[in-house]
């Protein structure tokens, strides 16, 4: 009885790998022929019209989005309308979707840097305190990190800028 059990159990097995094996041979498959038409295409095909070759572009550069941290906070004092001094402790990511982009904004923090402080140094208390004056600040602040990017590397390359912690006081 065990003996017949343990054949069952070898023969289902066996089973599972075949099945396996047929998966493999039939992904394997599709990537030859995958390759075969491509390279059609790319040795001398028919070449897609330009429209559809910037469709293929566009979507290759929608790859996952990449993050990196301007670490450390900025501080950042600024006024009020009445002419008292406040603070602005701000914690940041920025995003873009090439490891290229964020390495070079990784290079280039300290200017990214001066600019945002510079930048959000001319803040009004009253502003930033509500969400549309939030929103403002993160569209600013994207706006000055592109217009950075694009005087370092050519291009601005950072799609979002977000606030990870911020404390006004």
């Amino acid at each position: 009885m065990a003996e017949q059990d343990n054949d069952t159990e070898v023969a289902a097995s066996s089973g599972g790998g075949m099945m396996k094996k047929l998966m493999f041979a039939g992904i394997g498959l599709a990537l030859v022929g995958a390759g075969v038409v491509g390279g059609m295409t790319f040795f001398g095909g028919e070449t897609p019209p330009e429209g559809e070759v910037a469709a293929e572009e566009a979507e290759a550069s929608d790859g996952p989005a990449l993050y990196t941290s301007l670490h450390p906070p900025l501080v950042v004092n600024f006024k009020d309308s009445i002419g008292e001094s406040h603070f602005m402790q701000i914690t940041m990511e920025v995003m873009a979707r090439d490891q290229n982009i964020i390495n070079s904004v990784r290079e280039h923090t300290p200017v990214i840097r001066n600019a945002l402080i510079l930048l959000y140094s001319s803040a009004v208390y009253e502003e930033v305190t509500t969400r549309t004056g939030k929103e403002k600040m993160l569209a600013d602040g994207l706006a000055e990190i592109q217009k950075v990017m694009t005087e370092q590397t050519g291009e601005p390359g950072v799609e979002a800028v977000y606030f990870t912690a911020l404390v006004i006081q």
